[in-house]
């Protein structure tokens, strides 16, 4: 369903009003297919977009010129990230959902929200909106889309290429070429630098491939070099608990017949569902399995540092002995290898994901604490 006409017109004039909007895009996009009408609205508002702080899945075309990448789950880097915003609009998202506690709130103060998601349990759950729309979120793009190129002045359209415009040496484009140069640093660093391995996976990815990503710390630069193309190119982790990424990448693969998966999957968050790598062997899946291996618990070293100002690690690594993913992988029934040396990454992944079928690969990288 979507919101009757009167407050449809209500939404209009509240969005082009506004100095300055911006956009936090969810998972609705995504469910919905609605990237072509998320896009324009970008469009016709000027506005800057984010994807939420969750990004559990595909939220936003990565390319267009007004996407700034994702939120993240730092309370104070989020409200600096929308400080120089008149008006939110919450399109279809998790409105600002946070990780850890903080005494700081992501949202600025006077900052007007409207949220539009047909998940009523999210409106106005953790934060007061001025307008909350229990709608589809693509039907009401829908409607709204003719009602907006309608009303807009040219002062309004101008205003907005100027933004647009704006926006542009500091967009995920931008951004990502920054990333690039600083990262390209590391191309010889051995254990591997994690950084290098994803932007190396997302530069040998093949358009049509769909990721699925459960590697936790490994994978951090990850947001910032994957092109998202389409609402099913990926999916990544929604709650605190580990474990989806081995078997979901199973279901992903039959849900979507065709296109190559490959998961990138951290070594400790392997564990809790390894058995379904037999699985993807018997029904001969197009899945390639990456395993981030680190040999250890890193996010749990990196929480206990932040949040106890302690390195007194206990239970946190995975040696002595060593878990062998390949020897694992292969009695499974997959193909697979080890890669330790930077260069090597590339060739195994088109290997890999010409043949067509499961395998993995376990790339030993740096465990972020000297090992």
């Amino acid at each position: 369903m979507r919101p009757a006409d009167e407050v449809l017109a209500q939404l209009a004039a509240k969005l082009l009003a506004a100095r300055n909007p911006v956009i936090v895009a969810g998972q609705e996009l995504a469910l919905h297919d609605a990237f072509a009408e998320a896009a324009e609205l970008a469009d016709l508002l000027g506005a800057a977009v984010y994807q939420q702080p969750i990004h559990y899945c595909a939220q936003f075309p990565s390319a267009h010129p007004a996407y700034l990448g994702a939120l993240t789950r730092t309370q104070k880097q989020v409200r600096a990230a929308l400080e120089a915003y008149d008006l939110l609009l919450c399109l279809g998202a998790d409105l600002l959902r946070m990780s850890v506690y903080s005494p700081v709130t992501p949202l600025p103060e006077g900052l007007p929200v409207i949220h539009i998601s047909e998940r009523d349990w999210e409106l106005g759950k953790n934060y007061p909106t001025e307008l909350a729309l229990r709608a589809n979120v693509k039907e009401t793009l829908r409607a709204l889309l003719p009602l907006l190129r309608e009303r807009r002045s040219g002062a309004a359209a101008e205003a907005a290429a100027r933004r647009l415009a704006a926006l542009k040496p500091r967009n995920w484009t931008a951004q990502r070429e920054q990333a690039r140069a600083e990262v390209l640093r590391a191309a010889e660093t051995q254990p591997i630098d994690p950084g290098y391995l994803m932007f190396s996976i997302s530069e040998t990815l093949p358009p049509d491939a769909i990721v699925v990503e459960e590697a936790l710390t490994s994978a951090t630069a990850l947001p910032g070099f994957l092109h998202l193309r389409d609402p099913r190119c990926y999916y990544g982790l929604a709650s605190g608990g580990l474990g989806f990424g081995v078997p979901g990448a199973v279901g992903i693969s039959l849900a979507q017949p065709g296109r190559p998966v490959l998961a990138i999957i951290g070594d400790g968050s392997s564990m809790y569902g390894v058995q379904a790598l037999w699985t993807a062997a018997h029904l001969k899946l197009p899945i390639t399995y990456v395993i981030a291996n680190n040999r250890s618990y890193r996010i749990l070293k990196e929480r206990l540092v932040s949040m106890r100002a302690t390195d007194r690690f206990t239970g946190m690594d995975i040696r002595n002995p060593e878990i062998d993913f390949t020897g694992l992988a292969r009695s499974f029934g997959l193909t697979a290898e080890r890669v330790t040396d930077p260069q090597a990454i590339v060739p195994a992944l088109r290997a890999a994901l010409q043949a067509g079928g499961p395998r993995l690969i376990e790339v030993m990288v740096a465990d972020g604490f000297g090992g």
